[in-house]
């Protein structure tokens, strides 16, 4: 279902996370032509230049093409509902990040579910120990504690799994994760919302409902995707306009020196 985009978020970012999810759950298919720039702009309530702007972004990333006089179609190695569009857009530049949030999407959801099943009081305990620290962290920042409290809420969450493998492969997404940070630059408004996320997981958790606790951390997940996506889109973007500016105005500079020559 294509909703209206909201703000504050810059609209860009918003646009392309949305364009990728519904890509993701097959509202466009691989090879779909995308509706035409004033239909689809008006569907998302959204100026034409922010919607150019996110569609641009998306083509440097490879997952839509644009063809000549002939409208912007998906990228034909898009595999909906496999594929994360944030590996997509990180894997011409072999970043791992881009892997990483593959294997989150396949492993944790079902560690969550896991958790729900099997966690113990002392489980419990932990997890609801690591809520309170957020939600004071939330109130009194300390640099760097907000992600460091989200890493112990996974690694927790998969000891209460009771699976050794999957705390060990949470333990090494964290690492991976805690490399890349420069993909991680989250405002308090992104960790009061993992924060409300952590909470209805561990509701989920807690009420022994493996299918409500594997569906919040789909969610949680697909959220998180969602704005690093945005980010690095923005980036790619900001990127090309430099590159292009510095063209233009060495272009400029040349025919400016060959000028007088011409004259002379």
């Amino acid at each position: 279902m294509v909703e209206p985009i909201r703000r504050p978020r810059r609209l860009s970012q918003q646009i392309a996370a949305q364009l990728c999810q519904l890509i993701r759950e097959g509202h466009y298919r691989p090879g779909d032509r995308l509706p035409a720039e004033r239909d689809l702009a008006e569907q998302l309530q959204v100026s034409r230049a922010s919607l150019r702007e996110a569609l641009r972004g998306l083509e440097i990333a490879g997952i839509v093409e644009s063809h000549h006089g002939g409208g912007t179609y998906v990228r034909n190695g898009f595999v909906q509902g496999l594929i994360s569009p944030l590996a997509l857009v990180l894997e011409a530049s072999g970043d791992l990040i881009g892997d990483l949030w593959e294997v989150r999407l396949m492993v944790e959801p079902d560690v969550a579910a896991l958790a729900a099943l099997r966690a113990t009081p002392t489980d419990m305990a932990t997890l609801e120990e690591v809520l309170r620290q957020q939600a004071e962290d939330l109130d009194h920042p300390v640099p760097q504690r907000a992600p460091n409290l989200d890493r112990q809420f996974h690694v927790a969450l998969a000891q209460a799994s009771g699976n050794e493998v999957a705390v060990q492969v949470i333990q090494l997404i964290n690492r991976v994760l805690q490399e890349g940070r420069r993909h991680y630059h989250a405002s308090p408004q992104r960790h009061l919302r993992a924060y409300q996320m952590h909470q209805e997981i561990l509701d989920a958790v807690r009420a022994r409902q493996p299918d409500e606790a594997r569906d919040k951390m789909l969610q949680h997940l697909r959220e998180v995707e969602s704005f690093i996506l945005g980010s690095v889109v923005e980036a790619n973007t900001h990127r090309t306009h430099r590159t292009e500016r510095h063209a233009r105005s060495g272009s400029s500079v040349r025919r400016r020196r060959r000028g007088p020559d011409l004259t002379e």
